[in-house]
């Protein structure tokens, strides 16, 4: 049960402290792409958490603990010891409980969340095909007087430009625009906010998740910002935004404005933050050590009843080699008379 137990303090910690200290950081903003991981794993990290949790209650009446004991090299009695609860199998049976619900409404919220969003770029993609045409610059144009500029993820992908678009930015600022939404399709964008909106779709009731999402969010456009632009490029694209603000894009489209906007705009028309060496290895260790920590907390049990089983078989097959040595040691001294 301490597994279980240390597992639930880490989700709660990290999904409050941790949010906390990500949150505030000032390098998630200087690094988006390195901000994206590093929420990516959190969240992650937290579900799994979770799931282990109940998990690691019930294994003691579940099969997976003959499969820990022959791979640890250990007995199943010695592993389901260190995994029983004090209040019998009752903790185990609720905690799988909780878990199969919640892992039940993830994936139906996340099943019917693309199910929805695919009908929607289908819908968009067969009206393109009727009302667009083709620029030679590699993206669509549609007659709207709105300024509007947003691309459709998935298959090829598809950049879109509204002909009011058009007539409202220079030709540098369409490079940098169309720059800026072929990195969405590039980096699939569309993939991380599928995750965290998913999460924050079926737990609408724990904030971490939501505030995750957001972020995430607005990560993305700033990855978009310093993929499209450079140097002088920033101010060009700066404006461009500020262009295109008075547009809607369309549902489960990817757009260049919509998303902290004016925040990205002061960040645009900023010098840019200087580039520390190490900082995208740094940020991979650390999400890949998120996502092992849960695992680690779980496998603890485990493998201290392993490491306790195999001193136990050391001192036994020890004990008749000293006995025989004792006797031999007997054996010769010579007998008093």
């Amino acid at each position: 049960m301490t597994a279980a137990l240390a597992l639930l303090a880490y989700a709660v910690a990290a999904g409050t402290l941790g949010a906390r200290l990500l949150a505030g950081a000032r390098w998630v903003v200087q690094a988006p792409r390195s901000g994206i991981i590093a929420w990516q794993a959190l969240s992650t990290s937290v579900i799994l958490a979770v799931l282990l949790a109940a998990v690691t209650s019930a294994l003691p009446f579940l099969p997976l603990r003959f499969l820990l004991a022959d791979a640890l090299g250990a007995h199943t009695v010695t592993i389901v010891e260190h995994y029983n609860t004090p209040l019998g199998i009752w903790p185990g049976i609720v905690g799988l409980a909780v878990a199969g619900t919640c892992a039940a409404l993830l994936l139906f919220t996340s099943g019917r969340c693309l199910r929805s969003v695919a009908r929607a770029r289908r819908a968009q993609r067969e009206g393109l095909r009727l009302v667009g045409r083709p620029h030679p610059e590699g993206f669509t144009v549609v007659e709207d007087h709105r300024p509007v500029v947003y691309c459709l993820p998935g298959g090829p992908g598809t950049v879109v430009f509204t002909s009011g678009a058009l007539d409202m930015l220079t030709a540098r600022e369409r490079l940098l625009v169309l720059g800026h939404e072929n990195r969405h399709l590039r980096a699939r964008h569309d993939v991380a906010l599928a995750h965290s909106g998913a999460l924050a779709r079926t737990f609408r009731r724990i904030q971490f998740f939501e505030q995750a999402h957001q972020h995430i969010a607005i990560l993305v456009e700033m990855s978009a910002d310093d993929a499209a632009s450079s140097g002088a490029d920033r101010r060009s694209l700066a404006r461009a935004l500020v262009t295109l603000g008075s547009g809607t894009r369309p549902e489960a489209a990817l757009g260049a404005t919509g998303t902290a906007a004016v925040q990205r705009v002061r960040r645009l028309t900023t010098p840019p933050p200087r580039v520390r060496r190490g900082r995208g290895t740094l940020v991979g260790v650390v999400a890949v050590a998120l996502l092992s920590l849960p695992v680690s907390i779980a496998l603890a049990p485990a493998l201290e009843a392993a490491a306790r089983d195999c001193c136990r078989l050391l001192t036994l097959d020890d004990v008749p080699v000293a006995h025989a040595t004792d006797g031999q040691a007997l054996a010769r001294q010579p007998s008093r008379p």
